[in-house]
Formats: structure tokens, sequence, C-alpha cells
């Protein structure tokens, strides 16, 4: 079996996007998805804004989940970055998913910097939006925390590796699962 897809997954500030574009460099051919900038158009195309995204109906959640789902049954060569995307992929065996995860330190350093905000507000509003989305995972789907381990393939700790390195570690994953699918 093929993998034809990778998921990167992880909470606020983990170096999802950094990996995923480092994956991309590593993989020709491939494309990025950034489910982000898919939930944004998603709304606006709906009318909707989403400033205020934990205030938008769960039935638009649901919707936009299950477009994302859709993408990872169907697409190939596609590496898609979002926080719920391993997660959506869960039973997907031809799906390499992967958590990215970092110690709130690393994380409010990251997110202060991109955000511009001082250490404390860094750390509030991740604690913030870490808690809310695990809250809403588990009203909207009843999993208790779509964090846990058994949802991935490869966990990743970016606050010990460049983004460039932890993209080997996801090649040679990916290459792993193609060499134990061809002696089957």
């Amino acid at each position: 079996m093929t993998i034809r897809a990778i998921t990167i997954s992880g909470e606020v500030a983990t170096g999802k996007s950094s990996l995923a574009d480092a994956v991309i460099a590593l993989l020709p051919g491939w494309k990025r998805v950034n489910t982000g900038q898919r939930f944004r158009d998603f709304s606006a195309a709906r009318g909707m804004s989403i400033q205020q995204v934990s205030l938008l109906p769960d039935e638009v959640h649901r919707a936009f989940d299950t477009a994302q789902r859709e993408l990872l049954e169907k697409e190939t060569n596609v590496v898609v970055e979002g926080r719920l995307a391993g997660w959506l992929a869960h039973g997907l065996d031809d799906v390499l998913k992967v958590y990215c995860y970092a110690p709130l330190a690393v994380r409010a350093e990251r997110y202060m910097r991109r955000e511009q905000v001082d250490l404390a507000r860094a750390e509030a509003e991740i604690e913030y939006r870490d808690s809310r989305d695990v809250e809403k995972y588990r009203r909207i789907y009843g999993v208790a925390d779509y964090r846990a381990p058994e949802f991935y393939d490869l966990l990743v700790d970016t606050s010990k590796h460049t983004p460039a390195e932890l993209a080997q570690q996801v090649v040679s994953a990916l290459q792993q699962r193609y060499k134990l699918a061809q002696h089957k």
C-alpha cells in the first residue's frame, strides 16, 4: 500500500505549518493544504466571518470537517496541515498521520513572535484556544481528546529538532510504510 496523503496535526504554535512546508520541500509533486485557509475560504463562501470561530454553529464545523474528510479520502500526494486533520483521517490506512507537540514555553515564544503579544498573553491565548478546541471536538464528535497518541502514526517534538530534521523523519516514516507494504 502506498501512502497517498500525510496529515500534520497539533495544538496552537506547535510548528505544524513549518513542518508542512519542510515536508513539501522533500516531496516533489506533492501539494500542501492549509486547513486554516480552507476554513476561512469555506466560511467566506457562506457569508460568515471566522473572527469568532468559537461562535460559529457546530453545523458549520461539521460541514467543513466532512469536506476535509472527503479530501483525505480522495486526494493523492497531499500534505494536509491542521489541528484536526489527523483525527479526521482515522481509519484511512493510506494516510500517514503526524502529530506535533512542544512544551507550552516553546509554543508561547513562537506565538509571541508571530502575534506580536507579550508572553503572558501568548500563554493565556494558547491555553484558552487549546482547551476550547478539546471541548469543541468533544461536544461535536464525542472524542475524548483528538490529541491522543492512538490517533497518530508519528509523534514529533518540534522543540527538539528543526523543521527540516523533522521533515526527514516524516519522509522516512513514509518510505518505511511503503517498504512494509511491498513485502506483504
